[in-house]
């Protein structure tokens, strides 16, 4: 059956509250459950708390939760009735938190058609396939500083290259202003999913007054790094183009547009990229023979030089090898969209103010595409051709990603950057728990080490909450 045609299940008083509560400690296993128990699409109404900025109130509009490529063709078919949110946490009216959650994400009508218009050009197939040559040289160069024998934090050396494609590549070169500002926009997206970002109380000790004060710092630093890139126009800058070119009005840009724009392409242009890379690197290394099998087709085709994203875009296993990963673990596991009038969702009525999750997760697990949706296995891309909804780690529809080709190429040059020269190995005592906020994260160190390529390939046993999500060979 067609997974919009389900009878919607509604919960209300405790058992919506119950929910709700799991849903905020663990979104991806609250879900699952809620979809094995109720079906594909579930509203959570009255009785579920829901806080405003200024009040706290019972939620009056629906909480649905939906999985499915049905649904995601729906919904993300039609972005004006089912807006997108930030990817930042937002804040009081006229505060900067709250000036950087007016992003791309959340624009619709003319005035997204005409940002995603100016931001296009750099991040086109052609010109990102023009970078080839410059993504491998960062690559080389930042994984060549890594030394074999010393231990580290997988998401760190993941953010450390993933950083250096974007601020390089995308924000017009090597700066330190860029980088610390990347920073605090990955500290804010931590703060987005936490208890304390929904209590606004701005207070300096709460979470929501942090919030608040780290947006305001952030916000000056970000007006002060593009006052040198006021009259420079350059086309593969996308913080150059926003400040030089004009809003959708005809005028240039005031400050509060410039600071509602660039968080959200920080966090875009590299967060997304470094959760993908992360458990990319993770799976290889809990699936010794998916390893030897990259690593012969890189030595076969690639003989050891740096890799050409001409060479690593027609490599098909290494191709096969991140679109599983990015489909077992998505880099951004949910989406939420919000109803901008009272609407309808698989025919049945949803009211204004609605919010509807996306469950990206979920939908790439449907055993009819994925059969054994929890084991990684790469070579099932080599029999299927899902659809931008079955697969939906880009979103999809008018508003999918623009940074499709950058994001896809960026990881498979890493992956192949890396494999060619190390060997990395989960520490024995490692335990690999995972966060969404919003992207997919672990949520503590993941220690490992490198070792000189040698193919000696072997998993280590794992522990923690991502078993929950991967069944992983014994």
């Amino acid at each position: 059956m067609d997974d919009a045609t389900a009878t919607p299940v509604r919960l209300t008083g405790p058992a919506a509250l119950r929910w709700g509560f799991r849903f905020a400690r663990d979104p991806l296993m609250a879900t699952r459950r809620c979809f094995e128990t109720f079906g594909p699409l579930v509203m959570l109404a009255e009785a579920l708390p829901f806080i405003r900025p200024g009040r706290v109130a019972i939620f009056d509009v629906p909480l649905v939760l939906t999985a499915g490529a049905a649904f995601q063709r729906e919904l993300l078919a039609d972005p004006e009735t089912w807006r997108g949110v930030s990817l930042l946490p937002g804040g009081p009216r006229n505060s900067a938190a709250r000036r950087m959650s007016l992003g791309l994400t959340r624009m619709t009508g003319q005035r997204h058609a005409h940002y995603r218009k100016l931001l296009a050009p750099p991040l086109r197939k052609a010109s990102v396939e023009a970078l080839g040559q410059s993504m491998a040289k960062i690559a080389e160069a930042e994984v060549g500083s890594w030394r074999p024998g010393e231990g580290g934090d997988l998401w760190d050396y993941s953010r450390r290259l993933m950083r250096r494609f974007a601020v390089e590549l995308l924000l017009g070169g090597p700066s330190e202003q860029a980088n610390a500002i990347a920073d605090k926009v990955s500290r804010l997206m931590e703060h987005k999913w936490g208890w304390g970002a929904f209590v606004p109380i701005n207070l300096p000790f709460t979470r929501y007054g942090r919030i608040v004060r780290d947006a305001e710092q952030l916000e000056r630093q970000l007006l002060q790094w593009v006052r040198s890139k006021r009259g420079q126009a350059d086309g593969r800058d996308l913080a150059a183009l926003i400040v030089n070119s004009p809003d959708v009005d005809g005028s240039l840009p005031v400050d509060m547009a410039i600071v509602g724009q660039l968080p959200s392409l920080l966090a875009a242009s590299s967060e997304a990229s470094q959760s993908a890379l992360t458990f990319t690197l993770l799976m290889l290394m809990q699936h010794p023979h998916v390893a030897r099998h990259l690593l012969d087709e890189l030595r076969d085709k690639l003989g050891g030089a740096s890799p050409s994203l001409d060479a690593a875009g027609a490599l098909p296993y290494l191709d096969a090898v991140v679109k599983e990963s990015m489909r077992i673990l998505p880099p951004v596991p949910l989406q939420i969209r919000v109803a901008q009038s009272d609407a309808t969702l698989a025919g049945q009525g949803v009211p204004r103010g609605s919010r509807v999750i996306l469950n990206g997760f979920l939908t790439a697990r449907m055993p009819e595409m994925y059969p054994d949706g929890d084991v990684f296995r790469p070579e099932r891309w080599f029999t299927i051709t899902p659809s931008t909804f079955e697969w939906p780690v880009f979103s999809g529809g008018p508003h999918s990603c623009p940074g499709y080709w950058f994001g896809l190429s960026a990881v498979k040059i890493a992956v192949a950057a890396i494999l060619t020269r190390y060997r990395m190995v989960l520490a024995s005592d490692a335990r690999v728990d995972y966060q969404v906020q919003p992207t997919m994260r672990p949520l503590q160190r993941v220690p490992i080490a490198l070792r000189r390529q040698d193919g000696a390939f072997a998993a280590t046993p794992i522990r923690g909450r991502i078993r929950n999500l991967v069944r992983f060979p014994q």
